[in-house]
């Protein structure tokens, strides 16, 4: 009887066993299974820092970055996707209480995702798009709009349920006069 007690309890101790490392590696196991899977349509925002170059270096201070995305995943496409931006860059004038200047942008890019090496989740990216650019001074300018395009790149790091990323890009809007040039540095999630 001792003895039937004991095998028993040594297949019960054996079955607690591998539930709970059941337990413990299902979560585990989906959570691996959605960060490797991405969603034919996801969205995402961002925000960061936006610098002036070329003509307008002189006179704006460093601003800021704001983005809503819209990104589409091809099916067929495994390392090309597309992504709708609505960004928002300000900059302050130098000049104390001269108001500032910003650009209202609608941009469609093409990314190309490179391959992640081995189980990383990070994984680098490039980007080009083209749209068009609302610009105006905040005292007495008046709004115009104009073509542009952006390029750069970026890190996505992907994690459970969601990805982050960190971007630096360069815009330039073809104005009437000197183009208006601009590198936002941003950060974001897309879920």
């Amino acid at each position: 009887m001792k003895r039937t007690l004991h095998a028993l309890g040594s297949v019960v101790g054996r079955m607690a066993a591998l539930a709970a490392l059941a337990a413990f590696a299902a979560p585990a196991a989906l959570s691996a299974q959605v960060t490797t899977t991405e969603k034919p349509v996801m969205f995402g925002i961002s925000g960061g820092v936006s610098l002036p170059t070329g003509d307008y270096t002189a006179g704006l201070q460093t601003g800021y970055a704001l983005a809503g995305h819209l990104y589409i995943t091809p099916a067929t496409f495994a390392s090309l996707r597309f992504r709708g931006d609505v960004t928002f860059d300000n900059w302050n004038f130098e000049a104390a209480n001269n108001g500032s200047f910003r650009s209202l942008g609608v941009v469609g890019n093409v990314l190309y995702d490179f391959p992640a090496a081995g189980t990383s989740a990070t994984r680098p990216y490039l980007l080009a798009g083209l749209g068009g650019f609302d610009s105006k001074e905040s005292v007495g300018g008046q709004s115009t709009t104009h073509l542009g395009f952006q390029i750069g790149g970026g890190l996505a790091f992907q994690l459970s349920g969601f990805t982050t990323f960190a971007e630096a890009k360069f815009v330039n809007v073809f104005t009437d006069g000197a183009s208006l040039r601009y590198l936002p540095l941003t950060f974001g999630v897309r879920f």
